[in-house]
């Protein structure tokens, strides 16, 4: 019988014959002291023989080289660290993006003006994100509606707010 090197298999060698030579011997050596045991001693004997027949069947798994498997898991899964800031990001430009249509459709339906643009600044580096900056432009026809905008916008978002001609 070969071995995978094509060396033969000798006693006690690293082959799979021996590893059942091994379980069996263990077994049979674990029968002998039952038999031989005496008093209360039975169920130790039994215990230490079971314990000794598990780590013979899981000794086997002690040869897969666990490295190989990381190695190839590091290759397949992308960087979960790298990909949280990038998500962050995109999460919090969806958000101020959001925001800045929110505040368009609060100017239209409070004074029926189109503003031309909206822009939010907002601080996310705090435990809870911080309105900086609020920019609103709007047509110069509609530059009437400046003031009165402006103090709509702060009295529900808070002061920061600029009103500019677009």
């Amino acid at each position: 019988m070969y071995n995978r090197r094509g060396g033969i298999y000798k006693n006690g060698g690293d082959g799979i014959g021996s590893y059942f030579l091994t379980l069996l011997t263990a077994s049979v050596c674990g029968a002998v002291c039952t038999l031989l045991a005496w008093g209360g001693f039975e169920k130790y004997v039994k215990y230490i023989a079971s314990l000794i027949c598990i780590v013979l069947l899981i000794s086997p798994l002690k040869s897969i080289s666990i490295p190989d498997f990381s190695k190839e898991a590091e290759k397949a899964i992308p960087d979960t660290e790298a990909a949280v800031p990038s998500l962050y990001s995109l999460s919090s430009t969806a958000a101020e993006k959001n925001a800045e249509e929110y505040l368009k459709s609060i100017i239209f339906e409070k004074f029926g003006i189109n503003a031309v643009y909206a822009d939010i600044r907002i601080d996310w580096d705090k435990q809870e994100p911080t309105i900086e900056q609020i920019v609103i432009a709007l047509e110069k026809s509609d530059m009437h509606f400046a003031e009165a905008t402006k103090a709509h916008l702060s009295q529900m978002l808070g002061n920061g707010v600029t009103v500019v001609e677009g």
